[in-house]
């Protein structure tokens, strides 16, 4: 009688919890999966105690969620974790460094002045960003627009002087910064040709 007591007390306990899941999940493809989760939860709470009960010899308990494992097992099942964990950071890093490096010189384009930049992001360990160097290719002094033309650099003449490009540098810094929060960051702005 304990048993059942047991067993009925195991699927009820179940079936409250499915109940409730079944009212936050919305509709859509999770469901099915969550109501078969819980179908093999109620047939391992009807089934431990009847096979505990014919089998009694056998121990057919099912305690995966007690699984207890030697520390050797587990030195080893962290040095696996460990190089799993080395060998994604380090094709994920290349990927992430190339991304980065191709928003930061299209969004240093958008800096007026600004005609070419080649960017080299450099990573930590943990795949963090260190340090951005940015070399920059300036435009012509003068660019014509709509049939007029309009000077880019402060100085007006054919190539930009120092205090044309300190500004390009704060500009291109600033919108860097301001736009992936790069408050810490070291970035390095040089000018091709000079």
């Amino acid at each position: 009688m304990a048993v059942l007591a047991g067993m009925v007390k195991n699927v009820l306990v179940i079936i409250i919890l499915a109940s409730f899941l079944e009212v936050l999940l919305p509709e859509g493809r999770v469901k099915p999966f969550v109501r078969f989760a819980i179908g093999l939860f109620i047939i391992i709470a009807v089934l431990n105690p009847v096979l505990n009960a014919l089998f009694e010899e056998r121990e057919f308990e099912i305690n995966l969620w007690d699984y207890q494992v030697s520390s050797e097992q587990e030195r080893e099942i962290l040095e696996k974790g460990n190089r799993l964990n080395q060998q994604i950071a380090a094709s994920t890093g290349t990927g992430i460094k190339e991304k980065i490096e191709g928003q930061v010189s299209a969004v240093a384009m958008l800096v007026p002045g600004v005609k070419e930049v080649k960017t080299n992001a450099s990573l930590n360990d943990q795949g963090g960003l260190n340090q951005l160097n940015l070399t920059v290719r300036l435009e012509e002094s003068k660019q014509l627009q709509k049939g007029g033309e309009v000077n880019v650099f402060l100085g007006g003449g054919d190539a930009p002087d120092t205090e044309d490009k300190k500004q390009i540098e704060e500009k291109i810094r600033g919108v860097i910064s301001n736009l992936y929060g790069f408050d810490n960051l070291k970035i390095s702005v040089q000018f091709e040709g000079g």
